[in-house]
């Protein structure tokens, strides 16, 4: 290690505490992470994702800073899985919106909101013919579509198997599982930091809290956010695109895997149930796979899984600084499309580099 080498501490392993553990490490920092999860990530949000990085179709329905921070990122994610040691599934043909006939008046609105939201080229309206050379199966059931050509998808699942066996095989990284921590305070960091790693609060350059929703008792405005998935393999399909289907309670957003398998997701519900996928939500998400597709119909079911995403009121993310160190979460449904562009920004923060920050406004110093 550089004499320039740090010590830190990051409590918490999901998709945030992962990935920002993985660069401290390539920079050549030292890492003690604690979790309560384990380490293949199974009760994580970003372990259920669909792992979309849609920073113009997201912006729609939110906000242009949305898109700002998601193009950011989409630069990013090719560069960082470069430097894995296998290659992962990476998607990136865009993303294709559509809606069948009775929803019109929504797809309608939709696009409304893209000509005021975004610019010119962030999108194109493709009629039949234009579809079916993108995506022949979608053109059986769909005239037309809107098509989103700078966004993509990842395999979740591979990015954090490969990110466990770097962080547990990389000597300068201690992982650790633990019971849940409610509360971070300089004597609670001490006593976790003793048990676990023979250490105390003093001999840590940063503590950075990644727990997300485990954070709720020092984060104030913290909420849950609920999100069902169910996860299939339908040799029938072979969609190249992940596909967003407009429907008046909620859009449906399918991303495609290797392998002809596909997450399909819909739900936001504002609670923090972490029990199981509801009949109704099941029902509506295999009706939407069977609309997009009559392959889908010999899908088989892998599995069907929820999960709360952390967000604050805005639905945007936040770094605030504290009394012990910093805290990073609220990414809601946006882990995947802001999570590269805050880490690097957050890489600078810990630099001192504040002047060198892509986006400032979440950061309460």
């Amino acid at each position: 290690m550089s004499s320039d080498s740090k010590q830190y501490l990051i409590v918490g392993s999901g998709l945030i505490g992962r990935l920002l553990t993985w660069r401290l490490l390539r920079l050549g920092h030292s890492v003690d992470l604690l979790s309560r999860d384990d380490k293949q990530g199974s009760d994580s949000a970003g372990f259920i994702a669909a792992a979309m990085v849609s920073p113009a179709t997201e912006a729609i329905s939110t906000e242009p800073m949305v898109k700002e921070i998601g193009l950011k990122s989409l630069a990013l994610w090719p560069q960082w899985l470069a430097e894995l040691p296998e290659p992962i599934f990476y998607q990136n043909n865009g993303t294709l919106v559509v809606a069948h006939a009775g929803d019109q008046a929504e797809i309608a609105r939709f696009t409304r909101r893209a000509q005021h939201t975004l610019d010119n080229d962030d999108f194109s309206v493709l009629d039949k013919q234009q579809l079916s050379e993108k995506e022949s199966g979608l053109a059986e059931q769909f005239d037309q579509a809107l098509f989103f050509e700078q966004e993509s998808c990842l395999d979740n699942r591979h990015l954090y198997q490969l990110l466990t066996d770097i962080l547990t095989q990389d000597k300068h990284c201690n992982w650790q599982q633990c019971e849940d921590i409610l509360q971070l305070s300089k004597e609670s960091i001490t006593s976790l930091s003793k048990q676990y790693f023979e250490r105390s609060y003093d001999d840590y350059d940063e503590v950075i809290d990644c727990r997300g929703n485990g954070a709720k008792h020092d984060l104030t405005g913290l909420r849950s956010v609920r999100g069902e998935v169910i996860r299939v393999h339908a040799p029938e399909v072979d969609f190249k695109h992940a596909i967003r289907l407009i429907h008046p309670r909620y859009p449906f957003y399918l991303a495609p895997r290797p392998n002809n398998e596909y997450v399909l997701g819909a739900t936001v519900i504002e609670s923090d149930d972490m029990s199981e996928v509801s009949v109704r939500s099941g029902l509506e998400l295999m009706s939407a796979l069977y609309s997009l597709h009559k392959g889908f119909a010999e899908a088989r079911v892998l599995e069907m899984s929820a999960h709360c995403r952390p967000a604050m009121v805005d639905n945007m993310p936040t770094i605030k600084r504290t009394e012990w160190g910093f805290q990073i979460n609220g990414f809601y449904r946006h882990g995947y499309l802001f999570s590269p562009a805050i880490i690097n920004d957050f890489l600078k923060i810990l630099d001192g580099n504040l002047g060198q920050l892509s986006f400032g406004d979440y950061y309460h110093a």
